[in-house]
């Protein structure tokens, strides 16, 4: 892993246990990356921090339950105020797994946490956030190319015919804009025309009838406007557009599965739109493995439809697939499941929702 600089908070009022969480991640942190460190002995501590603007954690382990101030009410704050910090809630209790989910929780842990649960969880984080670039995969005239999705500024279509403008060159190929639409939404690329998919990153201008790209001038159809006006402005409201958002804002399309009870309480699983997750006890068929006795070994799938915020689960186990308490789910056959949904694989104890 390369070397990174990253500025981690720990927002507990309990100083013992900050200091022993800041020893645990002291010994992770040291080999990997570099990091500073910041402490917040309050919820206050962070607010005025952001209100000062001087909070630049990329960061934050937050507890819940302090005496001054409620951690989930500063996790919100954040949320709405510092767009590109990530949240990992250590507390004692275990009623707010589904609700920090909703705060872009990257992850849930219960006091006491062992070095081995933060690490497992931190070099999860730091192995997401230093990924290498995503990449666009085209193929045309018997050459298939990958194009790294930093670079592209927009996606133009002409009938089936797609050019990829990057800051480089530009790249034909033969799909559907619709497609690709849906493969890089989640990346920060924007729907403005029928023919047109840009880089929100990208953008240095718009209006209500056109997106500036450098020199370049995009239109936005009537048919786009209303969502295209709602996220640049969203954008264009920060004022250091090159910082990075929080894992957990682009993830915002994914699904998810969230344990609000039972043996993985408070593990947090996201997956991308129209991604198809297999569950079960088999390492090697199963995309999720969930070691509980009651779990086959190819227990269910799970795909999420982002544009209809739909998931559509199937049971293929022995022991059922339960939907909102006592529903079992007929093997083989699709059901539909709104966010929300409770499901349990196998048995009723260990209890996931649908995010």
């Amino acid at each position: 892993m390369r070397r990174h600089m990253i500025t981690i908070g720990i927002c507990d009022d309990d100083s013992e246990a900050a200091s022993r969480l800041y020893d645990i991640i002291e010994h992770i942190m040291f080999p990997v990356s570099e990091w500073e460190y910041r402490y917040y002995q309050s919820s206050e501590a962070v607010i005025h921090e952001i209100e000062a603007g001087t909070f630049h954690c990329r960061l934050v382990f937050m507890d819940i339950m302090m005496n001054k101030g409620s951690g989930l009410d500063t996790a919100k704050y954040i949320c709405s105020h510092c767009p590109e910090t990530d949240l990992i809630f250590v507390t004692g209790s275990s009623e707010h797994v589904y609700e920090c989910y909703h705060y872009h929780a990257y992850a849930y842990l219960l006091k006491p946490v062992s070095e081995q649960d933060i690490q497992k969880e931190l070099l999860r984080y730091l192995d997401d956030i230093l990924l290498p670039d995503k990449t666009l995969t085209i193929s045309f005239q018997g050459t298939t190319r990958r194009i790294p999705v930093s670079s592209i500024l927009y996606i133009e279509s002409n009938l089936r015919k797609i050019t990829v403008h990057t800051e480089q060159d530009d790249y034909l190929c033969y799909r559907k804009l619709d497609e690709i639409d849906e493969a890089l939404r989640a990346d920060g690329f924007l729907r403005c025309h029928q023919s047109y998919l840009v880089s929100r990153k990208k953008i240095t201008a718009y209006t209500n009838s056109y997106i500036d790209i450098q020199d370049i001038r995009i239109p936005i159809s009537s048919r786009y406007q209303a969502e295209c006006k709602k996220l640049l402005a969203k954008d264009f409201h920060h004022e250091n557009k090159s910082r990075p958002l929080s894992l957990g804002i682009q993830q915002k399309n994914y699904g998810a599965l969230i344990c609000t009870h039972g043996t993985y309480l408070g593990s947090m699983i996201r997956f991308r739109p129209e991604q198809k997750i297999r569950i079960g006890r088999d390492g090697q068929t199963s995309d999720l493995i969930i070691n509980l006795p009651l779990v086959s070994r190819n227990h269910c799938s799970i795909l999420y439809q982002c544009s209809r915020m739909e998931y559509e689960v199937t049971d293929y186990s022995n022991n059922g697939t339960f939907v909102n308490g006592n529903k079992r789910l007929l093997p083989n056959e699709t059901y539909v499941l709104k966010p929300g949904c409770k499901i349990c694989f196998g048995d009723k104890e260990n209890i996931y929702q649908l995010g």
